[in-house]
């Protein structure tokens, strides 16, 4: 098995670059620079863990686990994205990394319902370190949403909602948030952009339910304006005062 200190960096990134290619996330951002986002929120929460449980000092063996959780963020989403093997991912970095992509991955090939239940209690089971990625996941997505509501209002509430009660689903399923302070903390701190989220949810469908209001009580007055911008027609009775004039004129009464 291929050791920690083995592994590169920029081979990892060119396989997983290879294996997002120009997938989108399901707010349409770009999977790649978004797998690089969640790794880098990962190596900060495995590395306050371990300074946690030991201030001022990593040991060699805490390193090797914050490297593969980098590793594992940055590829965390290959198995859904594309038709990458556990075997591939083994290839590139190791079978510990391929084992914690493989464990924070969802099967697709269920429904799902029965597919989120499946994945939170492997997640529920899974090691700290892929505990972590997936908050770091969450994270991501959350502020992710908390932009889309910002920027597209009511368009985005569907998505939004949707995001919204899986990752709360997901969040529930990390247990290591039970044993360890710092997983607990950033757990913690995902759940309030939940909050977030589900306030801004809440304020769109009342702007949308007030304009709503809005549009019900000026419809007599949008009418009368728009009736009022429209020209008069008077050529009608024109043509008609015309032929009235042709039949009195004084050559067709002599007749």
């Amino acid at each position: 098995m291929k050791k920690t200190d083995e592994l590169s960096l920029a081979k990892t990134l060119e396989f997983a670059a290879q294996c997002y290619t120009d997938k989108k996330t399901s707010v349409g951002i770009d999977v790649f620079p978004f797998c690089k986002q969640v790794a880098r929120q990962a190596e900060k929460i495995a590395k306050r863990l371990y300074l946690d449980l030991k201030p001022e000092y990593i040991s060699d063996s805490a390193q090797d686990t914050i490297t593969a959780i980098v590793h594992c963020a940055i590829l965390h989403d290959v198995l859904n994205q594309s038709t990458c093997a556990f075997e591939n991912i083994a290839e590139i970095t190791n079978v510990q990394i391929a084992a914690m992509v493989a464990a924070i991955s969802r099967d697709f090939r269920l429904v799902e319902t029965k597919r989120d239940m499946e994945f939170r209690g492997r997640l529920s089971q899974s090691p700290v370190g892929a505990q972590i990625v997936v908050v770091a996941h969450i994270i991501c997505t959350a502020n992710t949403a908390i932009n889309l509501l910002e920027t597209s209002g009511i368009k985005s509430l569907p998505k939004s909602k949707k995001m919204l009660a899986q990752m709360d689903g997901d969040l529930l399923a990390i247990r290591a948030a039970d044993k360890y302070y710092v997983v607990r903390l950033y757990t913690q701190a995902a759940r309030n952009m939940l909050l977030t989220i589900s306030q801004k949810i809440k304020s769109c469908k009342q702007q949308a339910k007030i304009e709503k209001m809005v549009l019900q009580n000026t419809k007599t007055l949008r009418e009368s304006a728009e009736q009022a911008e429209k020209p008069e027609t008077v050529k009608p009775r024109k043509k008609r005062e015309k032929r009235y004039a042709t039949k009195r004129t004084p050559d067709n009464n002599s007749e």
